[in-house]
């Protein structure tokens, strides 16, 4: 019975609408959502409409097999089979602050050099690659620049500089690493130019192109290959976009998801609202539970975060557009949205206003940590989810201050904490003036 009621769910919607339907299957261990992505959702805040059926694995197998057969006998759309993955109460443990430093592998300790020519204020973005820290900081009144450190936090140089000049950069808007052309990207909204520089820092000569207008409101760019760019966009008055791809020049938009959230002003509805899987990228959408996938062209749903809002819904009526309001009645019905996501080949942690999900990968299970710690009942240095944290390989990277850093190696080492010798030199070290320390956690693996 089971197997007949979800295939009269796939016909109604593939034979009723009168427009095309793409129908994705995402097959969890215990349901089946299907992921209908019709033009006239377009609307909405999601990008598909989500029905999910559980179903025990026999079932399961025997209506994969024959929804292929019913789509493909009677239309042209065929189904495209994703095995995603839920992240619910089913496999999330609650976890205390205290308790997830238990995780922890062990931990780098990386204060940056101070110098007259590294000095860092804010900061406010760190990007790793090829054994180095791209770390750009702001000062109030001043354009945010971006500094170059080795993985032992020596400064090696800065990307370009700001300035009017040739060559120079007068708004940094938003900017990234091309690993494939070995070149820093920088994206100047008030010269209305992209620049390129060699990851030495030097602006290489004929490559300034002017700005694309769509690229106006980008707050992230993510070279998803050597052709393709991915733009994740804010939410403001004018363009709806939330996501589109550009090739490599930064040219040609080709939008992907549209939204009717509107904002007064230019809000970024996430600080990190994208991560990377090897070959795929990671994105989330303002106020959604599902995280989508891009690779090899294909936008696609991934994971599917229910631990919060299991049985509950909060979907805005029509005429109801602007972001912040929206978001706080969101809040008021105790509907948690995703804030931002910070990924490396192991780990994905998802960050939740009060709290964050550190999912597991491989082994398909996560832990959920409250915001908040309590330095003298913990072991080891604290990890904390709700800092600036990046992700890249194995490891994630936390900022903390010179003095927050010293507190706290003060207080683990009294307790007789792992790596006191390599805490109490280095806060012996530094003082309040110099610049922040990067703390890498590398994690120990779950059991599945």
């Amino acid at each position: 019975m089971k197997l007949l009621l979800v295939s009269v769910i796939i016909w109604e919607v593939a034979a009723t609408h009168p427009k095309p339907a793409t129908i994705l299957l995402m097959m969890a261990s215990d349901r089946i959502t299907f992921f209908c992505k019709l033009s006239d959702f377009s609307d909405s805040f999601f990008p598909y409409k989500r029905i999910t059926i559980t179903m025990n694995l026999k079932y399961r197998i025997l209506y994969l097999l024959s929804s292929l057969l019913l789509t493909g006998c009677t239309s042209d759309n065929r189904p495209i089979v994703y095995n995603g993955e839920y992240i619910s109460k089913e496999n999330v443990t609650s976890a205390t602050i205290e308790q997830l430093d238990s995780l922890i592998e062990s931990c780098d300790f990386i204060p940056l050099e101070t110098g007259d020519s590294s000095l860092l204020s804010n900061i406010i973005d760190i990007q790793c690659y090829d054994d180095k820290f791209f770390v750009t900081s702001s000062v109030v009144g001043f354009m945010p620049e971006i500094l170059v450190f080795d993985n032992r936090g020596k400064y090696l140089n800065r990307i370009g500089r700001p300035g009017r000049g040739p060559g120079e950069y007068l708004g940094l808007q938003t900017w990234y690493v091309d690993p494939y052309s070995q070149e820093a990207v920088i994206v100047d909204q008030a010269k209305r130019k992209v620049f390129r520089y060699g990851l030495d820092g030097q602006y290489i000569p004929d490559t300034e192109t002017d700005m694309d207008s769509t690229l106006n409101n980008a707050k992230r760019l993510c070279p998803a290959d050597s052709n393709t760019v991915i733009a994740c966009y804010g939410i403001n008055p004018i363009r709806r976009d939330l996501l589109a791809t550009y090739p490599a020049n930064l040219q040609k938009q080709k939008p992907y998801r549209k939204t009717r959230l509107t904002w007064h002003g230019n809000s970024s509805y996430s600080s990190n609202p994208v991560g990377r899987d090897g070959d795929a990228y990671h994105v989330m959408l303002p106020l959604s539970d599902t995280i989508l996938r891009y690779r090899n062209g294909t936008w696609e749903p991934c994971y599917v975060i229910t631990y919060f809002n299991e049985g509950k819904s909060y979907k805005p009526g029509k005429k109801e557009t602007d972001f912040e309001e929206i978001r706080q009645r969101a809040a008021e019905r105790n509907f948690r949205y995703i804030r931002g996501l910070v990924e490396n080949d192991r780990y994905i942690l998802f960050e939740y206003l009060g709290g964050s999900i550190l999912w597991d990968k491989q082994a398909k299970r996560g832990t959920y940590v409250a915001d908040g710690y309590n330095a003298e009942r913990l072991n080891g240095f604290p990890f904390i989810p709700h800092t600036a944290c990046y992700g890249a390989d194995d490891y994630f990277v936390s900022v903390m201050t010179p003095s927050s850093f010293r507190d706290n190696a003060e207080t683990i080492c009294k307790n007789n904490g792992r790596q006191s010798d390599e805490l109490q030199r280095i806060a012996a070290k530094i003082s309040e003036n110099d610049n922040p320390v990067l703390i890498v956690y590398h994690l120990k693996r779950q059991s599945r």
